[in-house]
């Protein structure tokens, strides 16, 4: 059912972007399915989501030409970024690697019995000598960064777009997402000297077409439109491949391709991120390699995508995929899966996979605090799903849950799910013209099953802004041994998934074949980090999530006094709001 991937490669003027930031609207939303089709509650003047903004060619030429007239003065024209007094930020686009690695502090995660906490700065990062050649990867082993936001002090841990990118070095960029700002990612990219691929949503043929219109202005671009097929709906991951000279830096974020997503403009939403950086080798037709499973996984995903020939070519042949023994790559492909050995790869059965891959074996129990933009349709029998596959039990039809009253009662006090109350959202930063894309409905809330009892108020340790954030951080009651003898407190999710069926799919029974087989509505992916347990007693009091993941992922959320407390969750479909715009 895979779409012939589409290919753009034009010579025509790049566009650039108006400097003032677009309005973040409602009817601009980042949704899951089971969101989307609550169209009982939606105004009848909700418009769907419209990813296919129109660009202004004359006003495009014009700026082109302004920028080629600077650029022949030395360099491209610097952008004004609003900061903080305490803001540190660094400018990627001129500084060096080395300048990079000796400015920015970061902490690096990584699997070793010290514990949890990673090196206190990656400082010189990690050299390779081939060839009388130095290769300094600025993430060696991975690490975790939130977006950095406008009006905020920068901590050390998080990032902005441009550091991420590195435009200045960057010669191929694989960019994904849901909701685009194409002309505002665009002027953040040498247009002349970086290749790109979009991968990008577009249902049917007339979606590919609007799509290939309005880019036929940009040079050096391609497109990968994955399926959107059958049951599929929704392309919501955010994969971005970034190729430099010397390395490829693989990068998973919650964030959408906005300036808001990234913290720019008022600086209203964050956003969380995986970064990881792997040497290239120098000949890519050399021989194989063996490629190990996270790379596996990730190869596995983009294939399913339609991704180009040559992009995936690179990834097996070019790519010395080091340091992954402590992460995995884990993914939700869109479309109804039959075959055993898909079903139990991707999805929640994925997760569950990657759980055990990583240590967890299924017999202890777990606290899990998830930190999501997006609630579904959520019943007891997902949330023992998601319960089931986060501490690695095996799944299968037998195991999939029922739920019952007396199976869920112990699981709902071990999960709790962070989405922010009405009033956080009145009294964040942006307001209630800030929230179009944190969304749920009231019609989801009011039924009987739905498990008010879990959720929490979700609210940023950054007072008043707003989480698009995908987390999951699970701490296991009992340390649990990895097969290479670590002794593990947990794992930690960051990704594009929300707390859905349509992200993490549903098994189900297929009426014809009688056979068992997993529906996903949604193109999701994430990654899955080991947290290695530090030595304690056996009657040590389980740690905090603080504690459980210092030095491995910034906590985005805070964790006490979070109850509703009676309070309702911000429904962002109603209209009352709408007069604060």
């Amino acid at each position: 059912m895979s779409l012939k991937t589409d290919v753009i490669d034009l010579s025509s003027p790049s566009p650039v972007r108006d400097t003032s930031p677009p309005a973040q609207s409602s009817a601009v939303i980042d949704l899951d399915t089971d969101v989307a089709n609550a169209s009982a509650t939606e105004p009848a003047n909700m418009q769907p989501p419209h990813y296919l903004a129109s660009l202004d060619r004359a006003a495009m030429e014009r700026e082109r030409l302004l920028r080629v007239s600077q650029s022949l003065g030395g360099g491209r024209p610097k952008r004004q970024r609003q900061m903080s007094d305490d803001d540190d930020d660094v400018n990627l686009d001129d500084a060096s690697v080395e300048d990079h690695d000796a400015t920015e502090k970061s902490i690096d995660v990584h699997d070793s019995y010290a514990g949890v906490v990673a090196d206190a700065l990656t400082g010189m990062g990690s050299k390779r000598i081939r060839e009388d050649k130095s290769i300094q990867l600025p993430y060696p082993r991975g690490v975790v960064k939130k977006t950095a936001v406008n009006g905020y002090p920068r901590k050390g841990d998080d990032i902005t777009i441009e550091e991420v990118l590195q435009p200045a070095k960057l010669r191929t960029a694989v960019l994904s997402a849901f909701q685009w700002d194409y002309e505002w990612i665009l002027d953040k990219i040498f247009l002349g000297r970086t290749q790109l691929v979009l991968v990008a949503p577009a249902k049917g043929h007339e979606g590919r077409e609007a799509l290939r219109s309005m880019l036929s202005p940009v040079p050096n671009v391609r497109l990968c439109t994955p399926s959107m097929d059958g049951l599929i709906n929704c392309m919501h991951s955010k994969l971005q491949l970034l190729f430099y000279d010397t390395y490829l830096r693989v990068c998973v974020p919650s964030a959408n391709l906005t300036n808001y997503d990234w913290g720019e403009g008022d600086g209203v939403i964050e956003n969380i991120m995986y970064i990881h950086d792997f040497p290239l080798r120098e000949n890519r037709h050399s021989v194989n390699a063996e490629i190990p499973r996270f790379a596996k996984e990730l190869i596995y995903f983009v294939e399913a995508q339609d991704m180009l020939p040559d992009i995936v070519d690179r990834l097996k042949k070019q790519v010395l995929w080091e340091n992954t023994e402590h992460v995995r790559f884990v993914h939700s492909i869109g479309g109804e899966h039959r075959e055993e050995s898909r079903i139990w790869r991707t999805g929640y059965p994925g997760l569950s996979k990657a759980v055990r891959e990583l240590g967890g074996n299924g017999r202890s129990e777990a606290q899990i605090d998830y930190v999501i933009s997006s609630l579904g349709s959520v019943t007891p029998v997902l949330v023992e799903a998601i319960y089931k596959a986060a501490t690695g039990k095996q799944m299968s039809i037998s195991t999939y849950p029922r739920s019952s009253e007396s199976s869920f009662a112990p699981i709902k006090t071990r999960i709790r799910v962070y989405f922010p109350t009405h009033d956080t959202v009145a009294t964040s930063k942006g307001g209630f013209t800030s929230a179009g894309t944190i969304c749920f409905s009231r019609s989801y809330w009011n039924k009987p099953l739905f498990p008010k009892q879990i959720i929490r108020d979700g609210r940023s340790v950054r007072r008043g802004c707003l989480m698009h954030d995908k987390v999951m951080l699970v701490r296991y009651e009992r340390p649990a041994d990895a097969s290479d003898g670590t002794q593990v407190a947990g794992v930690a999710y960051i990704g594009s998934a929300n707390m859905s069926e349509s992200a993490w799919g549903k098994l189900v029974n297929d009426s014809v074949t009688k056979r068992l087989k997993l529906n996903i509505r949604n193109w999701e992916c994430g990654v899955l980090i080991r947290v290695p347990a530090v030595a304690v007693s056996q009657d040590q009091p389980m740690k905090s999530v603080e504690e459980t993941f210092a030095g491995v992922v910034p906590t985005p959320m805070e964790t006490t006094r979070t109850e509703y407390n009676n309070k309702l969750p911000w429904f962002f479909t109603e209209a009352e709001w709408r007069k604060y715009h």
